[in-house]
């Protein structure tokens, strides 16, 4: 009997991190805490430390060579690297180069921004993530747009893998019943309060919402440039319907979800983002913008509406939902039946599993549940 695989799972900040990857990590360790993972012993560590900014430059040789003392006592198998893009792809391309010294075959899972253009370019940015996406065994693509654009920088199809993000289901079936009693419409922003993410397209949006429409709420809940959002929403006239919460906790955002009506996310750029995953578990109707694998979450006219990221086309969305209880209900059930058919943790976690032992070369598995 083969002994368990070793695999070291490497996110950016660990348990403690605010963003999504470290929030879709603690899902998972949460479920291998109580379930384990067949034919693998799955450990984590972080990529940084907790200093802002560029000032991780000055911690990361320590961050460095906390990673290597990691990789001596362990001996991984597999070292899975999750990956964005700007102060990501140095540190990222170093514990790499790292886990190969340790004789480590590596996994490579990608979450930002695709920048396909900086790799024709020859940018220093590009060199690194090419480095990183070719210098692999294999990389992890969220969905069938990204899985593409690694073909085109060079990296052959049989070497990438979709596996689409999963969470835990934490609304249950019949949150979209619950959702009937609210006493208005509940609109939910979630994510970092930054322009990439259209703060400054929403915030005018619901401006353009006529006040004799249904009467409804919006919830901004993330950290980033509250402050400044905060200003421009009181400067809207919007002080009284437009809260903002700061960075919550897993749970606190659960309890957000789960009364959302309506999660909303006009950003610049995607991957394929943890909060409208959430608001589809939440049994919420999505109205996002058509970026990077947005589709595989928001299907247009079925569970939400994909939006052009300017104030006009967002106000008409959520206008439109206001304004139809029906038609926002049904796509309400469908964003659960999307999430149960796509998203599950335990979904992921099978695609995970499966990834790790196939780049160690061991048996097929059989579903992890």
């Amino acid at each position: 009997m083969m002994s368990p695989l070793r695999v070291l799972c490497v996110t950016p900040f660990g348990p403690s991190g605010k963003g999504g990857i470290d929030r879709l990590y603690l899902y998972l360790r949460d479920l291998v805490e109580r379930y384990g993972m067949p034919d693998v012993d799955l450990r984590f560590a972080r990529a940084r430390g907790s200093a802002a900014g560029n000032a991780w430059m000055a911690s990361f040789p320590l961050i460095l060579g906390e990673f290597a003392w990691t990789l001596a006592r362990l001996r991984p198998h597999v070292v899975h690297i999750n990956f964005a893009t700007g102060g990501s792809l140095p540190r990222k391309f170093a514990i790499l180069k790292l886990a190969r010294l340790f004789g480590a075959r590596v996994v490579v899972h990608f979450h930002g921004q695709f920048i396909e253009d900086k790799v024709a370019a020859g940018t220093p940015a590009g060199r690194l993530f090419k480095a990183i996406a070719t210098g692999a065994d294999r990389v992890i693509a969220l969905g069938e747009v990204h899985a593409r654009a690694f073909q085109r920088i060079g990296v052959p199809a049989g070497r990438i893998t979709i596996v689409p993000n999963g969470i835990p289901d934490f609304a249950g079936d019949g949150v979209v019943a619950a959702k009937a009693g609210n006493a208005a419409v509940e609109i939910l922003f979630s994510g970092l309060l930054t322009e990439n993410k259209g703060m400054q397209v929403l915030i005018p949006a619901l401006a353009k919402l006529d006040r004799a429409a249904p009467p409804w709420r919006c919830v901004a809940a993330g950290n980033g440039e509250v402050a400044r959002f905060a200003a421009l929403a009181e400067q809207a006239g919007l002080a009284d319907r437009v809260t903002f919460t700061g960075w919550l906790a897993a749970d606190a955002m659960h309890d957000c979800m789960r009364r959302a009506d309506i999660v909303v996310l006009p950003s610049r750029t995607e991957a394929l983002p943890l909060s409208l995953i959430e608001g589809a578990c939440a049994g919420a109707a999505l109205v996002a913008t058509d970026v990077g694998n947005v589709r595989d979450i928001v299907e247009d006219g079925v569970n939400g509406i994909l939006v052009a990221r300017e104030p006009d086309a967002i106000a008409d969305a959520l206008r439109g939902l206001l304004d139809d209880p029906a038609r926002l209900r049904a796509m309400q059930a469908a964003s659960r039946d999307i999430y149960r058919a796509r998203f599950t943790l335990t979904a992921f976690a099978d695609r995970l599993r499966a990834v790790y032992l196939q780049t160690a070369g061991r048996p097929e598995p059989f579903p992890f549940r």
